[in-house]
């Protein structure tokens, strides 16, 4: 697929030229790219959210124009996608409502919250947990919908390193339990190498893939023991040059 926007009376700037990309059931992929080349432009037109300018997004074969009933989108600005004035339990059953109405979806609010560490928190409100924990409620949220697709937008960009690293290992383990298809968007090189099975690496504009790289390390991971890996380091190294070099391809 291809992506183009408006200009003021110039030509269309050209996004993406012909992007690829095959994201297997059941598989972590993340995709890596230098700053401004389009990486959560993909990811929307992944979602739904936004119309290729030429191409098409399949999902299970199937040719979407809206976002498709087996996704669920994880944010980067939790702040954002949680609704301050819901409690952090309301804010996990609103993935549910509309399918089973308020008073059960409450109820089923509370599994997911257990299973990312937030079992007593449903009362709280958004505003009154940390970072950490917010991204935690949106991620329970994301997992009450049952999804089968979960698409990641830098989702732990904006918390701290050690919080990051405690993410890593609930994403793993939830992934490995739920066996969920899942597509990260980041821009973190030890992130993708942590998470993911394959990792496409995507050019300037106007982007495209430049190379689709097996992960090849064995699950289960722990994240801090994963990075002292021989296979870790060698990719680490290959990536970190090819994103920092001017012209990628």
């Amino acid at each position: 697929m291809s992506k183009a926007f408006p200009t003021r009376g110039g030509p269309p700037a050209r996004v993406m030229e012909r992007v690829s990309l095959e994201v297997r059931a059941g598989e972590f992929m993340a995709v890596l790219g230098p700053s401004g080349c389009g990486k959560s432009t993909l990811l929307q037109m992944a979602a739904g959210l936004l119309p290729p300018t030429e191409g098409v997004v399949r999902v299970l074969g199937r040719p979407i124009t809206a976002p498709p009933p087996e996704a669920v989108y994880v944010f980067q600005q939790y702040s954002r996608s949680l609704l301050p004035w819901r409690s952090v339990r309301d804010n996990v059953a609103f993935a549910l409502e509309h399918r089973i109405g308020r008073r059960a979806a409450r109820a089923a609010a509370e599994a997911p919250l257990a299973q990312v560490g937030l079992a007593g928190f449903g009362d709280h409100y958004p505003w009154q947990l940390s970072g950490g924990m917010q991204q935690r409620v949106a991620i329970a949220r994301a997992l009450a919908a049952e999804p089968a697709l979960l698409l990641m937008d830098e989702p732990f960009s904006a918390v701290d390193a050690l919080t990051r690293l405690d993410l890593h290992a609930l994403v793993l383990e939830i992934c490995a339990r739920r066996k969920l298809t899942v597509l990260l968007v980041t821009h973190d090189v030890e992130e993708a190498i942590t998470l993911a099975d394959r990792i496409a690496v995507l050019t300037p504009r106007p982007t495209t893939v430049a190379q689709v790289i097996e992960v090849g390390i064995d699950r289960p991971r722990d994240p801090v023991a994963t990075r002292e890996l021989p296979r870790f380091l060698e990719l680490r190294h290959a990536l970190l040059e090819r994103l920092m070099t001017r012209h990628v391809g």
